[in-house]
């Protein structure tokens, strides 16, 4: 187990010092975060404008929100669905389904790569920026604790649903619309461009049987509240930890039988 684990480990280790080598890559993926955080700045700034709170979010919280949602967005992008697809489309799938690891574990650890390289040169940068020059006001107290759980399980679910969206090109090859149209769903209705407060009623008691707002809504919500319970963050992780065992049960069962109907080009 150890020696797996170790494994897993250089995994993540070597796409992060590959991430680290583009650094480029990175400067334009924080200018256009930071260019977004501008613009809610502004946009939210209106909406609130005379108002102190609005469905019961102070300007503050949705800034916050919406901006770290957008940095969580880019922290999670591995690009996971689309590279194995390109693996079954090369044959390159063949090299990584014949080492005696757990491919899906390995592809994780290889997204865990990419996600800490986005931490460093992106989530880190802008929380700095929303601080120094926004002056964004980021609650501190017991909620702490919780968050980064919260974001532990926030990657698993992102992961778990992009893996799946990749297994789906063990039968098709190519993902590209699905892909697209997965990225729209889970950011809409996960409260990454529109907090969920916003929502109407009926459809916020739809999204609570959703896991999509374990992704953003429910860290996000953790992080900027303070004022709230120990049984309430608990409560919380507890919806996304639920959430996990689902998805990853789900994912184990499709990767079996997708496996059956693996077709790789070139034999």
């Amino acid at each position: 187990m150890g020696g797996c684990m170790k494994a897993y480990l250089s995994l993540a280790k070597g796409n992060l010092m590959v991430f680290t080598v583009y650094r480029l890559g990175f400067f334009f993926t924080l200018a256009g975060n930071l260019l977004y955080i501008v613009l809610i700045y502004f946009l939210w700034g209106n909406i609130f404008r005379g108002n102190p709170s609005l469905n019961g979010m102070t300007f503050n919280q949705v800034f916050v929100s919406l901006a770290l949602a957008n940095s969580m967005f880019i922290l999670f992008k591995a690009y996971v669905d689309w590279a194995m697809s390109r693996e079954i489309i090369d044959g390159g799938i063949v090299m990584r389904l014949i080492k005696p690891i757990d491919y899906q574990f390995m592809v994780m650890f290889l997204s865990l790569g990419t996600v800490l390289a986005n931490f460093i040169f992106t989530t880190i940068p802008t929380i700095l920026m929303l601080v120094i020059v926004f002056h964004a006001d980021i609650p501190l107290g017991i909620n702490l604790i919780f968050v980064p759980f919260a974001i532990l399980m926030a990657f698993m679910l992102s992961f778990t649903i992009d893996y799946m969206v990749g297994l789906t090109a063990f039968y098709t090859e190519s993902i590209w619309g699905l892909s697209t149209t997965k990225e729209v769903i889970v950011t809409f209705l996960s409260g990454a461009l529109v907090p969920l407060a916003f929502f109407p009623a009926g459809a916020q008691r739809v999204l609570e049987w959703l896991p999509f707002r374990a992704i953003y809504s429910i860290p996000l919500t953790i992080l900027t509240n303070a004022d709230l319970g120990v049984l309430d963050y608990l409560g919380m992780l507890g919806i996304q930890l639920c959430w996990v065992v689902v998805l990853v049960g789900a994912s184990r069962l499709w990767y079996r039988k997708a496996l059956k109907v693996l077709t790789v080009n070139g034999g």
